[in-house]
């Protein structure tokens, strides 16, 4: 009895060695060779510390792994290396220490092929039937902390008697973001392997293929069919927001006129330029979208515990599987979600206050600039000194009286050379204001107006929008510049900046969209869009992206779509069309003719353009009299001291 239950135990055992041959052939074929000699025991599975790599040339992994005891080897043709390979065993013992590992023997060229090696595989897990539910457990929470990013994962499952629980493995959460799943069942009664993989609509397991345990095994069929090119309905949950033109949802009065779900019924349309990729994505690879909502958290924030609103907050939370409205490749969400291919280019700067006419009181001054005037005052300064300096000469050689332009019997040529300089200087002076005085009155003068990201900074110029999101790019930034523009962003609700923009005290942040149209929001209208123009500068530009949870395994086919539809040119349509339907068009043409200024044609002359010539008449007025009350204050007090004087010289004699 007791040798025909080793008989049997050794036979289950060699079937299981051929099970885990078979599988780890499967995830080895190529371009690596694979030599086993496994111990076919769980518990002597060893799990190595996870901060602990076993090799001084290799980082930290950031994935499941851990290495059986025994010989386990890959050999790399080109180099005949003998290297760890990148594969899991989970350990039911200790199912969080974890790591990749490399032989303590290997040289630097070794560790530079295992990191080949896992670059190639290391999407790739193996593991026992019996610890699948404590690895599915831990597997979102493995990845989100992940550095890495593998789309496409694979998990192939060795059965073991301790364990039935095929149905739940096919019931776990994590199963949809692993497409490519596949159970090798020894079979000992029928002295051969079975593989098996999921079907997730049935939640059974399908049988691919059997493998006889005494023969050799070679692969007949495609263990790991693409099924992402049918997904059969599947839901996609797409995160967006109203933000025109990206993306816009709407509520269908028939599911006829639906292209997506919310809370899985068909009620909702969806449009833009954004929402048109992922339309034509499910279109593609036959799937549904199911459509999450939080147009108050708009493109969100995610927080330090891992939660979040809006956007990136439904994805960091897996509310969501991917979202898209104008997400730009943001540092601080990469370390949390998965970042697809440029979608398109932007460029965000803003429409500032247009610059108001001069007021007419300047009129005056506004022919000679600040630099000028400063030299005409001084050349009048300087010639008040030469005329005192000649004057005082000339009193000493009994010279006629030093009045300017007064003609004398016997003058001195210093005298008429002076007089001469002064009337051809003042001859020009007089001219030059004459011509840039005709120009004031010809052409209007404006204020300075904002064309760069300095000329914002200097101004001091509030500049803002809804959302934080519009800053996340340049968060980062050191430049002054930047500095100063991030201390002047300021976010309101949408009902505040409407009124702002009335009393144009504010700038706003828009998109430069890539074929000639402008992200605007709904708070500018048609009766403030003509109190503005945009800037000239960009304060930056980035790249629009979806992001999506970093175990979402339809990246790679989006990825591919986006680049197809990039590179066909027909998202320049797309921005025409959905701008066209759903922008309104009287901003979008008075943002983008800002910059020209209408031609108002011949004036007729009016009292306020004579208002700066009155405005210097009334000050020469007013500093005249206020001479005039000096000079008869002081005539009276010089007239009052005299004859002050006399009296007291009469009192004087008479005494």
């Amino acid at each position: 009895m007791s040798n025909a239950s080793s008989h049997r135990s050794s036979f289950v055992t060699s079937l299981q060695s051929a099970a885990i041959s078979l599988a780890t052939s499967i995830l080895l074929s190529s371009p690596f060779m694979s030599i086993f000699a496994i111990s076919m025991n769980p518990s002597s599975w060893n799990a190595f510390p996870f901060e602990t790599p076993n090799c001084s040339c290799m980082q930290p992994a950031k994935h499941f792994c851990v290495r059986v005891s025994g010989i386990l080897s890959l050999t790399n043709p080109s180099t005949s290396s003998s290297v760890a390979p990148s594969l899991v065993l989970h350990s039911a013992a200790k199912p969080r220490s974890i790591s990749f590992a490399c032989s303590t023997s290997a040289s630097p060229s070794a560790c530079t092929d295992e990191r080949n090696a896992k670059q190639e595989t290391g999407n790739t897990f193996i593991l026992a039937q019996s610890t699948a539910i404590t690895f599915l457990d831990q597997f979102h929470y493995v990845h989100d902390r992940a550095i890495a990013r593998y789309s496409q994962k694979r998990i192939i499952i060795i059965h073991d008697e301790a364990s039935e629980n095929g149905r739940a493995i096919l019931r776990h959460s994590a199963v949809c973001d692993v497409m490519d799943l596949l159970l090798v069942r020894p079979q000992p009664a029928h002295n051969r392997v079975d593989l098996l993989t999921s079907d997730v609509e049935s939640e059974e397991w399908m049988l691919l293929d059997s493998y006889s345990a005494s023969a050799p095994a070679s692969l007949r069929i495609d263990l790991f069919p693409n099924r992402r090119t049918n997904l059969r309905g599947r839901y996609v949950r797409l995160a967006i927001f109203n933000y025109e033109p990206y993306t816009l949802w709407s509520g269908a009065e028939n599911s006829d006129d639906a292209n997506a779900f919310h809370q899985h019924n068909r009620s909702l349309t969806i449009e833009g330029t954004e929402s048109r990729l992922f339309v034509e994505f499910c279109a593609k690879l036959n799937c549904s979208l199911e459509i999450s909502l939080d147009e108050a958290g708009e493109w969100g924030q995610i927080y330090d515990n891992r939660t979040g609103d809006g956007i990136i907050g439904a994805l960091v939370e897996r509310r969501a599987d991917v979202g898209v409205g104008a997400l730009y490749s943001w540092y601080h969400e990469s370390l949390y979600l998965a970042l697809s291919k440029p979608i398109s280019r932007t460029g965000v700067t803003c429409i500032v206050p247009k610059p108001l006419p001069l007021s007419s009181w300047m009129i005056g001054i506004l022919p000679f600039s600040t630099v000028l005037w400063l030299a005409v005052l001084a050349t009048i300064f300087v010639s008040t000194i030469f005329e005192v300096m000649f004057s005082f000469v000339t009193q000493k050689f009994r010279s006629i009286e030093a009045v300017l332009l007064r003609t004398n019997r016997n003058p001195y040529s210093s005298q008429m050379l002076l007089i001469g300089s002064l009337l051809f200087v003042g001859l020009m002076i007089g001219n030059a204001y004459s011509g840039g005085l005709a120009s004031v009155m010809t052409v209007p003068r404006y204020e300075k107006s904002i064309d760069t990201v300095q000329d914002l900074a200097d101004r001091n110029l509030r500049w803002g929008s809804t959302h934080d999101a519009w800053i996340f790019s340049i968060q980062l930034a050191t430049q002054p510049t930047i500095v100063k523009l991030l201390d002047n962003f300021v976010t309101y609700p949408k009902d505040v900046l409407h009124v702002q923009a009335k009393h144009r005290n504010l700038a706003y942040s828009i998109e430069r969209l890539p074929y000639g149209h402008y992200a605007v929001g709904d708070y500018i209208t048609d009766d403030v869009s003509h109190n503005y123009e945009i800037m000239l500068e960009d304060i930056y530009w980035e790249n629009c992206v979806a992001m999506a949870t970093k175990t979402w395994p339809l990246m790679n086919e989006l990825d591919e779509l986006t680049l197809v539809i990039f590179q066909s040119g027909i998202q320049r349509y797309w921005e025409l069309e959905v701008v066209t339907k759903f922008a309104d068009n009287k901003v979008q043409h008075a943002i983008s003719t800002s910059r020209h200024f209408e031609n108002p044609g011949p004036i007729a002359l009016q009292p306020s353009h004579l208002l700066g010539a009155f405005f210097l008449l009334a000050i020469g007025l007013g500093l005249g009299l206020v001479c005039l009350l000096l000079e008869l204050l002081w005539h009276r007090l010089s007239t009052t001291q005299r004859t002050m004087k006399r009296r007291h010289g009469v009192d004087h004699d008479e005494e």
